[in-house]
């Protein structure tokens, strides 16, 4: 005979059925401890037990002295390859996100900056060189950011192409400018994973112990070039990254 469920998971699952039926929407911050307990008619620590339920069915986000937050919309799947082409006015990963019938969403600053050690280093470029800087952040409207996007970009890139430092630079972004003038784009990238620094936390709406993905991506030209470096902070649990391998080399 199959076990009665527990105090912790009876109030688990109806707090489940709510946030599934949309009585409790992305978002939204369940009631204080002490308010489910009066409606439940159960103990704090039953409640406390009953939320990381919740939590280990991500359903919910629970927040160091804050509460528990109905989790946001599903995750993205993007696929890797979406840099490669643009489709309409977009390109990456505004690809992905238009495809899943979801409006993107871009906040730009465009800087001047300097190559430190590890700039110079990804860019090939001395220590100290001028440098122009694109930071963004990123992500789906009606759902917290789900990136922080940073673009480096040599003098000698700039020299060619010097509309970079506009905010906008039209359909397809930066990439579908150099291949306007004939560039032949080539990529690498790196993946790690580490928990997210305090500035980090605060811009993505995150907790210390949700872990993000950094990438740092270069594209070369067919001279193979370094026409830029891209940094990415991605929260690991809003975004799914899909690499397709195969086929006739």
């Amino acid at each position: 005979m199959a076990k009665p469920p527990t105090k912790a998971e009876t109030v688990a699952n109806a707090l489940g059925a709510l946030i599934l039926k949309g009585t409790y929407k992305a978002g939204d911050w369940l009631p204080a401890e002490r308010e489910l307990a009066d409606q439940y008619e159960v103990d704090r620590s039953t409640v406390r037990r009953a939320v990381r339920m919740l939590a280990e069915q991500e359903l919910v986000v629970i927040k160091s002295g804050v509460g528990a937050q109905v989790r946001a919309g599903e995750t993205l799947q993007r696929d890797a390859a979406d840099v490669t082409r643009q489709v309409g006015d977009w390109r990456g990963v505004h690809v992905s996100i238009t495809q899943s019938g979801r409006e993107p969403f871009t906040e730009t600053k465009v800087s001047e900056a300097v190559a430190d050690a590890r700039l110079a280093r990804w860019l090939g470029v001395t220590t100290g060189a001028p440098l122009v800087e694109r930071a963004r952040l990123q992500g789906v409207v009606g759902d917290p950011p789900f990136q922080i996007s940073t673009t480096w970009i040599p003098p000698e890139t700039m020299a060619e192409f010097p509309a970079l430092m506009q905010v906008n630079t039209g359909p397809g972004g930066i990439y579908s400018r150099f291949e306007e003038k004939g560039h032949d784009l080539m990529f690498e990238e790196s993946v790690t994973c580490r928990l997210p620094r305090a500035h980090e936390q605060e811009v993505l709406e995150i907790e210390a112990s949700q872990p993000v993905l950094t990438t740092w991506r270069r594209c070369y030209d067919q001279r193979e070039r370094i026409m830029e470096v891209t940094n990415k902070i991605i929260v690991g649990e809003r975004h799914d990254v899909i690499y397709r391998f195969g086929g006739r080399p």
